[in-house]
């Protein structure tokens, strides 16, 4: 069926996509986080290079791919807030519509879809927020909607275009290849050919491409932030806990999402049907993952690809249900969604009394937060929108023009503050070395917020360019990275500290002077 054809038999589809579209204007808000890419986006189209600080290389944002967007529309669009948004609203749709338009075989399939995910607060507050959010939405439909529609045995082509859709997914997020690698594991294996390995390999070029880049310029593999939240020295299981009161959290604020994240296994399991399975896999491996990085201080952030997958099979079974078990679903999703959610997907956080930010896990409702600052509908109705304080302190390190500023909340600040000022990031997100210094207080710590002491002599270190920072061992180290982030791409010197420092023969460096620390 061609897709004119999808859309006059289901013309359940266009009103769809019109009431989510205005959904999400109305919902729509700017996380502070999303910044912090957009700073590296816009250092990027005025010619400064991928840079986050411009006097040195390093990767501080996780979504590549999302960043390239979003540096293509901050080119279109010179106000910030709605750059962010404009193309997360515009992805988000596309997402909605490539599910709608492949997944549902009925109408009861298309309200079913359609419900869960206007009523997941996860889903709709992750559809804008400025994160590569939508994007990893968008592939990982196209992904489950081509491998369920796709004869089997898979033929070259097949092959190729999943393992695309997964290296495009990879490119934008890096762990979101959990989600596809039980299907391409699945796929080798049963092939075990060098033909599909190339096939494999070939999909998987965004981000084999991207990795060598990684390395060549910036001297790292993985994006600084992983240094920053997973070098910490917090016990696994302070971690784990702290990854299930996410879970925990996510069922208290926005009850649908897991849910029906759950319920989708469940079926997927019990069902045994081959595709199905590999796929909820897929979904169980990034559970697990969250779990075992404690989850994150956005709630529901991290579930809201895991729900869309789950939605996809969801539909597929359900649709096939009988008329009794078709009307459980959606009064199952409508008790969810609308009389147990404390927080509504729709809901206005200005006319909002509710506690959203959780003091004993360090969890929060962000769209609460930000959404007076940066929505749509405000900017359309009051041209005097006050700023976000970090914004506005941003604005006031760059008519002050301070070189270097050493703060805690990097993204509005950083963004704002322009390309001039250096910005000492105490989480370390964004500066090298103190990424690699594991906080000094393990037993006080804050979910993806780890505080880094800045070593004596190393803000006059950024700010005079000469390295004084006092201690020996760590001023050994500093300048191998700062020979790797700041000296000549090509030169040889710069190669040998890349190999010596990605293979740990540095590391004694940083455990000397951390044993000066305790």
């Amino acid at each position: 069926m061609s897709l004119l054809e999808t859309l006059r038999a289901r013309k359940l589809i266009v009103p769809m996509l019109a009431i989510f579209i205005a959904l999400l204007v109305q919902t729509s808000w700017a996380e502070e986080d999303a910044f912090i890419t957009l700073r590296t986006s816009d250092n990027f189209i005025h010619g400064y290079g991928l840079r986050w600080n411009v006097a040195e290389r390093v990767q501080t944002y996780t979504n590549p791919l999302w960043m390239f967007a979003l540096a293509g529309a901050h080119l279109l669009i010179e106000n910030p807030y709605i750059a962010l948004i404009a193309l997360s609203i515009a992805v988000s749709a596309l997402a909605l519509f490539v599910l709608l338009t492949n997944v549902p075989q009925n109408d009861f399939g298309l309200l079913l879809a359609f419900s869960i995910l206007f009523l997941s607060k996860a889903f709709v507050d992750y559809s804008t927020s400025g994160l590569e959010n939508p994007a990893t939405h968008l592939l990982a439909v196209c992904f489950a909607a081509y491998y369920f529609k796709v004869e089997k045995p898979l033929n070259d082509k097949n092959i190729f275009i999943l393992s695309l859709f997964a290296g495009l997914a990879t490119f934008n997020r890096m762990d979101s290849i959990l989600f596809y690698l039980p299907v391409l594991l699945y796929i080798f294996l049963t092939h075990r050919n060098r033909q599909t390995f190339k096939l494999i390999a070939a999909g998987l070029s965004p981000f084999i491409l991207w990795e060598i880049f990684s390395i060549i310029y910036y001297g790292f593999p993985v994006p600084n932030t992983y240094y920053a939240k997973l070098n910490t020295g917090v016990p696994l299981n302070e971690s784990i806990t702290q990854g299930i009161l996410y879970f925990l959290n996510s069922l208290g604020w926005d009850p649908i999402t897991l849910t029906i994240i759950f319920s989708s296994l469940i079926l997927a399991f019990l069902g045994k049907r081959n595709e199905e399975t590999l796929l909820a896999f897929g979904v169980v491996l990034y559970l697990a993952y969250i779990l075992y990085i404690g989850g994150d201080f956005m709630s529901g952030r991290f579930f809201s690809a895991p729900l869309i997958m789950s939605v996809i099979l969801l539909v597929r079974r359900a649709q096939e249900s009988s008329m009794l078990e078709k009307y459980v679903w959606i009064s199952l999703v409508l008790a969810l969604g609308l009389i147990l959610a404390p927080l509504k997907s729709f809901s206005n956080p200005l006319e909002s009394d509710l506690v959203t930010f959780d003091n004993t896990t360090d969890i929060a409702d962000e769209r609460f937060g930000y959404y007076r600052f940066t929505n749509l509908l405000l900017f359309s109705r009051r041209e005097d929108l006050a700023m976000y304080p970090f914004a506005e302190y941003g604005l006031q390190v760059r008519r002050e023009k301070i070189k270097v500023i050493v703060v805690p909340g990097i993204g509005m600040i950083g963004y704002f503050a322009g390309p001039d000022t250096h910005v000492i990031d105490e989480l370390g997100l964004g500066d090298p070395l103190l990424a690699r210094l594991k906080p000094p207080d393990t037993t006080d710590w804050h979910i993806a917020h780890f505080k880094r002491k800045l070593p004596e002599g190393y803000d006059k270190t950024v700010v005079d360019g000469e390295n004084k920072i006092t201690d020996p061992a760590l001023a050994e180290y500093y300048d191998k990275l700062a020979l790797i982030t700041r000296g000549g791409i090509w030169s040889l010197a710069r190669w040998s500290a890349i190999w010596n420092m990605n293979t740990g023969q540095y590391d004694y460096l940083i455990e000397a002077y951390l044993e000066t620390q305790e």
